[in-house]
């Protein structure tokens, strides 16, 4: 069984997109490129629904969500695939990609961001002798985040098995511009070769994550500050100076 991780190709081809926000699935289930127009604005937030879709004995659903909150010294930005199922129902071996591209507007006093990204989910094996892998990789702007895997996940019998991994400490990202690009890709894969089905869930959901640091004023408007300080100052001054008089 070949297990792949989406490239740095892929997603630089899926980054140079001309929409602001685009879904794309390949492999045993393809669902043509769908999403939204425009950048997200600051505290908004955008959903695109992969919409139950079936191919032989393959099938997908989900949910890509987006936000972005800011407060006076952060910026949080969050891409999420969620609510999202995938299901092989015979014998076989299956690869599904899901290709996420994501716009944010960022807050234009933004002097420095960190990125990550995280699996969380479960797989359903239907019995023994089956196999299943969820793994993701993440490029935030021009910075390509660390790769992550759950592994090769082995059915012990009938039953769920969950996972949650990460990327463990954040990763410096430099910013380029007024927008923040998030491109993420997961590839999922199953195997077994006796009747039964496997499903990969991520009901709680695979994660990117971005925080920006923002300085409350540019430095232009902290010298105005400054200056009308020492003009009180000054004005206190020659009032006490005329009181003595």
């Amino acid at each position: 069984m070949k297990y792949l991780v989406g490239s740095a190709l892929a997603l630089a081809l899926v980054a140079g997109a001309a929409n602001a926000a685009e879904v794309s699935v390949s492999g045993a289930v393809n669902v043509p490129t769908f999403g939204s127009t425009g950048p997200l604005a600051i505290g908004s937030t955008v959903q695109n629904d992969i919409a139950l879709t079936t191919n032989g004995n393959a099938s997908v659903v989900g949910v890509v969500r987006a936000s972005s909150t800011s407060g006076s010294l952060t910026q949080v930005l969050e891409l999420t695939l969620t609510s999202f199922t995938f299901t092989a129902a015979a014998a076989g071996q299956y690869s599904l990609t899901v290709n996420i591209v994501q716009d944010f507007v960022i807050d234009a006093n933004a002097i420095s961001a960190t990125g990550s990204h995280q699996l969380n989910g479960n797989v359903d094996f239907s019995g023994l002798g089956q196999l299943a892998q969820v793994s993701a990789s993440s490029v935030h702007e021009a910075t390509n985040l660390p790769n992550i895997t759950t592994g090769a996940i082995a059915s012990t019998g009938a039953g769920t098995q969950g996972f949650n991994v990460g990327q463990g400490p954040t990763t410096s990202v430099a910013l380029i511009g007024n927008i923040y690009r998030i491109a993420a890709a997961y590839t999922f894969s199953i195997a077994f070769t006796t009747p039964g089905s496997v499903s990969i869930d991520l009901p709680d959901s695979g994660v990117d994550n971005a925080t920006l640091t923002i300085i409350p004023l540019p430095p232009a408007a902290f010298a105005g500050l400054g200056g009308l300080a020492f003009v009180g100052l000054g004005a206190t001054l020659r009032r006490r100076g005329l009181n003595k008089a």
